[in-house]
């Protein structure tokens, strides 16, 4: 079950990822 668990860090990076791009966006258009 290797891939499965390389899936499932893959996904959180990419989640993880998302989240960075769309707080750092929050923060940028507040100041």
């Amino acid at each position: 079950m290797v891939e499965l668990k390389f899936l499932i860090a893959f996904f959180l990076a990419f989640t993880a990822g998302i989240l960075a791009i769309k707080l750092g966006q929050a923060l940028y258009d507040c100041y």
